[in-house]
């Protein structure tokens, strides 16, 4: 935990060394590229309950898991596997590579202001999106590349949108529901359609946990996360809560069809904070939850500006960065003290 704590202290030092004293968002942009994929991506196979899984099938090339629906995972696995001579640490390396580089790619341009890269790097940290990573990340990498996809999509890059989001598919098959986001980026977002958002996420309870059975049967593989349970929800509930509250307060105060890229974050922040909510013992639903609630980390530094600029009081702003920070710092350490996703104690690959 310890390990964690000093890796957050060091990207919060550089952070605002580069934000303020030797200010250059390229340089920030590759520290944070370079020290957030170290990390993740030189861990041993120990680290992170499915990790170990992964790696055995790597090494043993086994079709029956990665040829479940997921054709561009089995193909990528199998060329590292020929290009390193079976080095399982070069296949982490390039997962983990690809998956933080997607999310940064994606800030970057969704949130089309390099002074709010840092919050957004710190939400995904502190939020825990990135310590899944560690554990689930497989269904992370899809999530980073169905997240690029949208980013893609709003610099009206559609064939690569497309393309990506179909490869997204290929390497974890849950991303399938990621297409959602796709309708809700072109539909017209108002107060009218956040309520329609909001009850249709609210009652997909009802007839999710079949939809999720049905998914499951087809790919056997999921077979095992439909009747898990998790013992203490994991922290989500919490954190459903306060992403909900947070987007409650926005569109009382914002006018959401101002800006497309923020609404759209917001829509999909709603529906993620929802599932969590409502969804917090089940970990297939906390596992799609996450392809909607990681579009947080673009809406929560936007929704701030927004709404200092709406009360024009500093103050505002001050109070808001506080209570994320906080919010932050308990969700990280709470996840941390229960060790989710099993990524305690660290350690290095032996190289």
């Amino acid at each position: 935990m310890i390990f964690y704590s000093i890796n957050l202290a060091i990207f919060i030092i550089y952070s605002l060394f580069t934000n303020t004293y030797y200010k250059n968002h390229k340089v920030y942009f590759w520290l944070v590229l370079v020290h957030l994929t170290l990390l993740l991506g030189l861990r041993s196979s120990v680290v992170g309950t499915d990790t170990s899984q992964y790696v055995g099938f790597y090494l043993e090339q086994n079709t029956g898991f990665n040829g479940n629906g997921t054709l561009v995972y089995s193909s990528l696995s199998n060329f590292i596997n020929w290009i390193s001579n079976g080095n399982y640490h070069v296949f982490l390396f390039v997962l983990s590579l690809a998956t933080v580089f997607f999310i940064l790619k994606s800030i970057e341009i969704l949130d089309n202001d390099p002074d709010l890269m840092f919050w957004s790097v710190f939400i995904y940290l502190t939020f825990y999106f990135y310590f899944e990573s560690f554990n689930i990340q497989r269904q992370m990498l899809a999530i980073s590349m169905t997240m690029f996809s949208i980013a893609l999509l709003s610099k009206k890059c559609y064939f690569e949108s497309g393309l990506m989001i179909v490869l997204a598919i290929g390497i974890h098959s849950t991303a399938i529901f990621a297409l959602i986001g796709f309708l809700i980026w072109m539909a017209r977002k108002n107060r009218i359609t956040f309520i329609a958002v909001v009850l249709l996420a609210a009652l997909s309870n009802l007839f999710l946990n079949k939809l999720l059975n049905n998914f499951s049967q087809i790919f056997d593989h999921y077979q095992m996360y439909t009747d898990a349970v998790l013992e203490s929800g994991g922290g989500t509930l919490l954190l459903g809560a306060f992403l909900l509250l947070l987007v409650i307060i926005t569109v009382i105060f914002i006018d959401i069809s101002d800006e497309k890229i923020m609404s759209f974050a917001l829509f999909m922040t709603t529906i993620g904070a929802i599932l969590f909510i409502f969804g917090s013992k089940s970990q297939l639903i906390i596992r799609m939850a996450n392809y909607f609630a990681i579009y947080a980390i673009i809406f929560i530094p936007q929704a701030i500006i927004k709404l200092t600029a709406r009360f024009d009081q500093r103050i505002v702003k001050t109070v808001l960065e506080v209570v994320v920070i906080i919010v932050g710092l308990v969700i990280f350490y709470y996840k941390l003290s229960h060790n989710l996703g099993d990524i305690i104690p660290y350690s290095l690959n032996a190289l």
